[in-house]
């Protein structure tokens, strides 16, 4: 059992009036196996969405199934431990780093857990691995590190908890070409070898179109698409979901109507690129 959404709605409430940030929300996401990326424009409810996930909301109407935990919790119940369940990777998560030292920073949460001194730097040793993070880096500050070695360290502390399902709310934003690749890679590596089911939550259709197999779209904390990223790019109301197109879309489109190169949908740049050299050699 992985993470069900029944009939979920949440409503932030201010000094006059509440906020509907989500509205009958129903949606079933597997506990391993699925790459699904969450969409929407600014305010469509996406943060609001994945918080429940681990229970740092709690819905105001209908439930979330969370590994067989249901939120609202009964009274007494703890919850606490979905936060090691469900990982949930903030934007900018540098931002969060606070110990003296990197291997200390990636060790706290499997000893908030309460795994031994051993056991959490056992956990964090292969988590600074899948980040690239090499021992001699142990004993710096994290403070002292570019920020691309930040934000693998701040990655790092979530892997070490060794979640089963791992969020990523905007994980790329602010890094350059090279470190969003590179961060990238490690959740598709993450999500290949080990079989995780990973929710990345992102503007970028470019990464949507390259890395999603799923994709939900949310429009005013409404529910308004679930199905795969080829339905979603060919879907009739598209332009309504105040989606960009992935950027291969948009080169095959334009060469279609000026070159009269037939339009086949490509996801990303590779790709794109042997199409276009397979059709240059006809």
């Amino acid at each position: 059992m992985g993470i069900q959404f029944k009939n979920v709605s949440y409503s932030y409430r201010g000094l006059k009036v509440n906020y509907d940030a989500l509205k009958q929300i129903t949606v079933d996401i597997k506990p391993e196996g699925e790459f699904i990326a969450i969409c929407g424009h600014t305010g469509s409810g996406k943060s609001t969405m994945v918080q429940h996930m681990n229970a740092l909301l709690l819905p105001t109407a209908g439930n979330v199934v969370v590994f067989g935990q249901q939120l609202p919790p009964r009274r007494k119940e703890k919850i606490n431990h979905l936060r090691q369940k469900v990982g949930l990777v903030f934007q900018f998560p540098e931002y969060q780093l606070f110990e003296e030292t990197i291997i200390k920073d990636i060790m706290f949460g499997p000893k908030n857990f309460k795994d031994t001194e051993e056991v959490a730097y056992e956990k964090a040793k292969r988590a600074a691995a899948i980040v690239g993070i090499g021992e001699q880096l142990y004993e710096q500050s994290p403070f002292r590190i570019s920020g691309g070695q930040m934000r693998r360290v701040a990655v790092a502390g979530i892997l070490a908890m060794e979640p089963s399902v791992l969020v990523l709310d905007e994980p790329t934003r602010g890094l350059d070409p090279k470190g969003k690749n590179d961060l990238m890679a490690i959740f598709k590596e993450l999500h290949e070898k080990q079989n995780k089911t990973v929710l990345l939550i992102s503007h970028d259709m470019d990464l949507v179109s390259q890395y999603a197999q799923r994709v939900i779209v949310l429009k005013e904390g409404q529910l308004v698409f679930d199905g795969t990223k080829e339905a979603l790019f060919a879907h009739s109301d598209f332009a309504s979901f105040h989606l960009d197109l992935p950027t291969p879309l948009k080169i095959l489109r334009h060469l279609e109507t000026e070159a009269g190169i037939p339009y086949q949908p490509m996801y990303d740049y590779d790709s794109l690129l042997a199409y276009l050299q397979e059709v240059g050699h006809e």
